[in-house]
């Protein structure tokens, strides 16, 4: 950095700071997304100022031991105040916004800041064939004369002020690679790299829409966005090529549901129903979500993909007059799963017992309507009759849509047959672009959580009309090693893309 430290002069460099007279009821918090404080880790005992020998950055190095040692955690409704670090909500002067920097002219300082980084980090020397494009079914690449190759992306991107709120997971990472400026431009260049026809996104920044997210608009793209319930800061995306495809329908999706103890989070889901515009009979359906994070939480994210699939279910189906089929369909997302988990499970197999996740909850799906095959009850009833399903037949609450009081009466209670059988499944057919597991038996990864693991996907309907032709490759947890801890100097989030390209055939040509 040419004998200069570069410094954040806000919340995230004060994390990094001690100075002298530190009181036992002095404490350095965080802000969650509600504006209230969501951690705060307080010191005990008087500490020297913060100094680069060898003991103090040791002591560096067990911040993140020492905040993850309950001891040291205040929750929301802790009665004691703390000093306030962020603003509840960014404004331009916040890190979030790429923040002001301030350089320091401390020749040994930088220097020692820069060799102690190197020491910790492993080679930055990414390989240039690190992630390939790779065919899939190579036998069949031959392109149909009436058919649609696009290329979709699927990201989190991470939202900057998640990465403030929970500082201690990026100690290993260089302050520069986490400021929102450099972060935005990684992001921004990887994306067209990438090229996609249609990309979706998770942990988008609210704040950041207008102030980047709209590039991609002015390079064509049209987006729609959901934002997380509550209050939230961020949320998913969706953009397209305006030039490619014409938007018929969208809808957004709340896991919300203050009926269902299990269902109390704000996370949320988006999807679009997309038509080629040099074929519009061959509409098709793009989703994504970001489901709770929780570890320990299966059961909830498995009640919200319970939900998911219930809205992909009605948006998807189509009933043209000649035949009733589900529109070929694409969903990805941060599921926050591992491929051996019951909600991957769920959409592999197409069912999933439930048994060992709803022991200790007592939700009764009645109450929102959804039945365990992954279905509203009133779609079900519909169907039988021939009659289509708005979401205002549903008992599901949504703020997008004002319905009133939902008066719709579908009799749940006299087909509690479909209801908490403790076993849930789904009829979309649904398989992954991704293997989870090379053929020599190695474990591919797309972001690190303790360890290297999957938890991002793209699913895609098994269908006629809608075929892979070739993914974005993905690294396996050995070949991770490279990155050291993300975002680094190559990629903006902590999180790997991932892509794949699909051929959507038209409805001609299946006639």
């Amino acid at each position: 950095m040419n004998k200069a430290m570069l410094k954040l002069n806000n919340s995230f460099c004060r994390y990094w700071r001690f100075t002298y007279g530190i009181s036992k009821t002095q404490q350095s918090s965080y802000r969650s997304c509600s504006g209230k404080t969501c951690i705060a880790w307080y010191n005990q005992q008087t500490v020297g100022r913060f100094i680069h020998t060898a003991v103090q950055c040791q002591l560096l190095a067990n911040i993140k031991k020492r905040f993850r040692n309950k001891k040291t955690y205040i929750y929301l409704n802790d009665t004691r105040t703390s000093k306030q670090m962020s603003e509840p909500v960014p404004t331009v002067h916040h890190v979030s916004y790429g923040g002001r920097f301030e350089v320091s002219e401390d020749e040994n300082i930088s220097s020692e800041w820069r060799r102690r980084s190197d020491e910790n980090s492993p080679p930055q020397e990414i390989p240039s064939n690190f992630r390939l494009w790779e065919p899939v079914n190579v036998t069949n690449d031959t392109q149909n004369g009436d058919a649609l190759r696009f290329k979709l992306v699927s990201y989190n991107v991470l939202a900057q002020y998640l990465l403030e709120c929970h500082p201690y997971l990026y100690t290993e990472c260089s302050q520069r690679n986490l400021s929102w400026n450099v972060r935005a431009a990684k992001l921004y260049d990887e994306i067209l790299q990438l090229a996609p026809d249609i990309f979706c996104l998770q942990e988008v920044q609210v704040s950041h829409l207008k102030s980047f997210y709209s590039k991609f608009e002015e390079l064509g793209y049209l987006g729609i966005f959901k934002q997380k319930t509550g209050h939230r800061q961020d949320g998913c995306a969706i953009y397209f090529k305006e030039s490619l495809f014409h938007m018929q329908d969208q809808i957004s999706v709340e896991f919300y549901q203050p009926e269902l103890p299990i269902l109390n989070r704000d996370n949320i889901g988006l999807m679009v129903k997309l038509a080629p515009k040099n074929s519009p009979t061959s509409p098709f359906v793009v989703a994504t979500t970001h489901l709770l994070y929780n570890p320990k939480r299966t059961d909830v994210r498995l009640a919200q993909l319970q939900v998911l699939l219930a809205e992909i279910d009605r948006f998807a189906y189509s009933n043209n007059g000649r035949e009733s089929i589900y529109l070929p369909t694409i969903l990805t997302g941060d599921l926050n799963s591992t491929p051996d988990s019951a909600v991957i499970q769920l959409l592999n197999r197409g069912y999933v017992s439930a048994k060992p996740y709803r022991e200790k909850d007592y939700s009764d799906f009645k109450k929102i309507g959804v039945t365990d095959n992954c279905q509203h009850l009133a779609v079900y009833l519909n169907r039988q009759k021939g009659v289509p399903t708005d979401f205002s037949m549903t008992k599901l609450q949504n703020t997008d849509y004002d319905t009133g009081d939902i008066s719709y009466d579908t009799n749940s209670q006299n087909h509690s047959e479909l209801f908490n059988t403790g076993g849930l499944g789904h009829s979309l057919k649904l398989k992954s672009v991704y293997d989870n597991v090379k053929l020599d038996g190695s474990i591919e990864a797309t972001t690190f959580q303790d360890y290297w693991v999957t938890v991002d996907y793209i699913y895609f309907s098994r269908c006629s009309s809608l075929r892979l032709v070739e993914r974005l490759r993905l690294p396996t947890e050995q070949e991770c090693v490279v990155l050291g801890q993300l975002p680094n100097d190559k990629y903006g989030s902590d999180h790997l893309a991932l892509a794949a390209t699909f051929e959507l055939k038209s409805v001609k040509a299946n006639l």
